[in-house]
């Protein structure tokens, strides 16, 4: 019976499964364990190179080659660019290299010869896909943040301020061992889109900056209050008090002054009112509306004032139109049209997404978002850093640990974002 594992699994990796009783999208472990011996993995001594006979189970044939059968009933493969026949099915030998290469390196890093080479990109990648192959053939959490730290150097993300690109390098190994993809074209697979989705936070970026004003004016003799007024003749800037004080007498009481309009936090006078709460009327910077509405011990009523962003949520991708959805999956923000015409094909059709009234709430299902919950999910999608440098892995007895990206630390326990005084686990992906 072993005698026959190589052929039908030449046959299944041919595209010819019609004698195969296996359902779709399963190969079965006899076809797996032939083509591991076409490969020349013992599984006995080396199971945690399985993964390549499971890859090699599934790959298509190269467009490159042609199979056709010999006047002596023999399947063969046809080149048609090299003009080479041969018997062997072109993906033995490329999943052969593989194995070898694989195997060479584990050699090479057990005996510690392999710390020079390590420098090179291909290299590195090949070294972290032997553990993490190895990781996914005993069960374990593939992520873990020494190899998504090491892929997200490969591929050119900054971990210490790339926070969103760090979670789409890790979201997206986990896709590629969750579906069996090959991990050797990570690094070329995600060269493309990383610097897409940099060039996005980018114009993100540029869309907050064109939005709101970064800086207020500040009276220039006290230096303390917001500037109120400008002296036409002194070409300064001040509060009323300090132009008061200043202008009683002489021949500066005549001086003309023009306003300056200026939309200051009622808490911190040198930041910029950025919302204003719905019950008090008055306006805040976010960290404003947090320290006044969060932290009075005096006053735990007024933890559940709402908040409204001024001028409204904007739609990040038109850049006209206010936001109205919120894409939990994108973290993004949508005018109603934008987000039916990015989100009618694919895997985007079952994104969740929240509903955004005219006062700025927040609603899923029809039911209302707690205001905590809902200024996190606001924040991440109008800031360009995302979440934030708190990361969730899970280790081996898969409990949930969260990872610093910038201190390089773990903690057991959900941090809490300075920020906005929420735990992480909040903001971040289970």
């Amino acid at each position: 019976r072993r005698l026959l594992l190589p052929h039908i699994a030449m046959k299944l990796i041919a595209g010819d499964d019609q004698d195969a009783a296996f359902p779709p999208g399963h190969n079965g472990a006899d076809i797996v364990v032939g083509i591991a011996e076409m490969i020349g993995i013992d599984l006995v001594k080396e199971p945690q190179f399985l993964w390549i006979a499971e890859q090699a189970s599934k790959a298509k044939m190269p467009n490159d080659w042609k199979e056709f059968t010999n006047d002596d009933g023999q399947t063969m493969y046809y080149h048609t660019k090299t003009k080479e026949i041969q018997k062997t099915h072109p993906l033995i030998y490329r999943y052969k290299e593989m194995y070898s290469n694989s195997r060479s390196y584990q050699k090479k890093l057990e005996a510690g010869d392999i710390s020079i080479n390590l420098e090179r990109p291909e290299q590195k990648l090949m070294a972290v896909i032997a553990e993490i192959m190895g990781r996914a053939s005993k069960g374990l959490p593939p992520a873990t943040p020494d190899t998504v730290e090491t892929l997200a150097q490969i591929v050119g993300v900054d971990s210490t301020c790339e926070f969103f690109l760090f979670r789409v390098v890790k979201q997206t190994l986990e896709a590629y061992v969750e579906k069996k993809l090959d991990l050797h074209s990570f690094m070329q697979d995600l060269k493309d889109p990383v610097e897409f989705l940099r060039g996005i936070r980018k114009k993100q970026n540029q869309v907050d900056v064109i939005r709101k004003p970064t800086s207020i004016i500040m009276c220039q003799e006290c230096e303390k209050k917001a500037a109120v007024v400008k002296c036409e003749q002194c070409k300064d800037f001040f509060c009323q008090d300090c132009f008061n004080g200043t202008h009683a007498t002489g021949k500066r009481r005549a001086h003309i002054t023009s306003d300056v309009e200026q939309l200051v936090c009622a808490a911190y006078e040198d930041r910029v009112a950025t919302c204003q709460c719905v019950q008090c009327g008055l306006f805040y910077s976010d960290e404003g509306f947090l320290y006044v509405h969060a932290f009075d011990a005096a006053r735990p009523d007024l933890r559940n004032h709402l908040k409204r962003v001024i001028n409204g949520l904007v739609c990040l991708e038109c850049e006209h139109y206010n936001a109205s959805v919120l894409c939990e999956d994108c973290v993004d923000l949508f005018c109603t049209e934008c987000f039916i015409k990015l989100h009618r094909k694919g895997k985007r059709r079952q994104h969740v997404h929240l509903t955004i009234d005219n006062t700025g709430q927040i609603f899923r299902g029809g039911f209302l978002v707690p205001p905590e919950e809902a200024q996190v999910l606001t924040d991440r999608a109008r800031s360009t850093v995302e979440t934030g440098p708190w990361v969730p892995f899970r280790d081996d007895r898969l409990n949930v640990f969260w990872y610093h990206l910038v201190e390089k630390t773990r903690v057991e326990q959900s941090p809490i974002d300075p920020q906005t005084g929420v735990p992480a686990a909040v903001a971040l992906d289970p």
